[in-house]
């Protein structure tokens, strides 16, 4: 592709990345003025925008915005960062192990379709609802994304890379760390940023267990007294940590995984 063509690529796709969220916010911003739903329901981006500001001057339910923010932030990097290394090693070992394998085929599929919020009861009677019940929902989750996507990972190594490896004289040590994990890493990075948008959902459902702290409490709180554009200002907020924590893993994806084309 040439230099042209691909700045006009450029061009088009920043275009579009820019227009999609203007055209979706022209859509709200009609929907409200021409009275198709109602304010309570969905309220004017303009009061949304006021809520906001309000939250971050004053506060919610007399504790700063900053102070939410950084409990959730602290629940999900701790379960996200844990969640993750485990899940890679298990993933990795379970794709070239088949004993290890076998050990968790079973217990990961059955979890794997069991909703967070199926699991609140039990962790609420086995871990109580403090900040220990969050962290482990949110852990479970996370664990699993990337198990599944460091396995399947490990089996996609091609065959024919192991064996060049072993005939130039590498170990299996040598083999999986500079054959099979290289390999592996495209599904581990995409792995990683499914993880940490699945890790901010699960959130909001682990903090249904308790507490007067975190973004989930907010949005959960101002729906229970009907506060629908404090709803949508903590789910703006819980979605902005999203979109930048996305960015920030697929810049560092790009990087790590310099091999493989991409925007």
């Amino acid at each position: 592709m040439t230099k042209s063509k691909r700045a006009m690529e450029h061009q088009r796709y920043v275009f579009l990345a820019a227009v999609s969220p203007l055209a979706i916010l022209g859509v709200w911003i009609l929907a409200v003025g021409q009275g198709w739903v109602k304010g309570t329901i969905l309220p004017s981006p303009a009061v949304v925008v006021n809520s906001l500001v309000d939250m971050f001057e004053n506060g919610y339910a007399g504790v700063s915005i900053f102070t939410h923010i950084g409990y959730s932030m602290m629940r999900v990097l701790t379960a996200y960062v844990i969640g993750s290394a485990l899940g890679i090693i298990v993933g990795m070992l379970r794709g070239r192990i088949a004993w290890i394998d076998a050990i968790f085929l079973v217990p990961g599929e059955i979890l794997r379709p069991i909703p967070p919020l199926g699991m609140i009861p039990l962790f609420i009677l086995w871990f109580g609802v403090g900040e220990l019940s969050k962290i482990i929902l949110i852990f479970v989750c996370v664990f699993l994304i990337m198990m599944v996507n460091a396995h399947a990972g490990a089996l996609a190594c091609p065959p024919d890379s192991i064996r060049a490896a072993q005939t130039l004289g590498a170990n299996r040590r040598q083999i999986f760390l500079y054959v099979i994990f290289p390999s592996a890493l495209p599904q581990i990075m995409t792995g990683l940023r499914i993880a940490m948008g699945s890790a901010l959902s699960v959130l909001v459902a682990s903090e249904l267990l308790g507490g007067d702290r975190g973004l989930g409490f907010l949005v959960l709180d101002a729906s229970n007294f009907f506060r629908t554009s404090y709803v949508f200002s903590g789910i703006i907020i819980i979605g902005f940590i999203g979109l930048v924590s996305e960015r920030g893993l697929a810049w560092i994806s790009r990087r790590v995984v310099h091999w493989q084309g991409s925007r």
